[in-house]
């Protein structure tokens, strides 16, 4: 599988060795004339993908909407993306069939489940993300959350 990893930054490296193989890596993207390797592979400019067969580009970064925007601007086509990050709005912008495929079912539940708002109905009910935490520090004392 042909798989390309957009971003070189703090995200992409922890992802890489945790839970994507360095070795499963074709190549990274990023708009940085100035990148030509990293992590020992080839970094490439956006533009390139019109030139490539790949399977997936992993999107390593926190600007799913500037990467969209390029995108189309640019033309390449973003149905084999996979946003790692930044991949919610209302409604998530990934395929999960597609991503279990690409990333396996274990990461592709941590990516589906990264980010969930929900509407509290207590007397806290204000917008949280969940995260597991049961009680959330705020106004000096401790509040129980609706985000379990």
């Amino acid at each position: 599988m042909v798989v390309l990893v957009w971003g070189t930054g703090r995200l992409a490296g922890k992802v890489i060795g945790k839970h994507i193989d360095i070795h499963d890596v074709h190549s990274f993207i990023d708009n940085d004339v100035n990148k030509t390797e990293y992590m020992g592979k080839a970094v490439i400019r956006p533009q390139e993908l019109k030139n490539i067969n790949y399977d997936a580009v992993l999107v390593a970064l926190q600007a799913r909407e500037q990467i969209q925007k390029q995108c189309r601007e640019e033309g390449i086509d973003t149905s084999k993306f996979i946003f790692l990050y930044d991949n919610c709005t209302l409604n998530d912008v990934n395929n999960y069939d597609f991503v279990s495929k690409v990333v396996g079912n274990k990461y592709s539940s941590i990516i589906k489940n990264r980010y969930h708002v929900v509407r509290g109905v207590e007397a806290y009910g204000d917008l949280c993300f969940t995260n597991n935490y049961t009680n959330a520090r705020g106004g000096g004392t401790s509040k129980p959350t609706m985000c379990a």
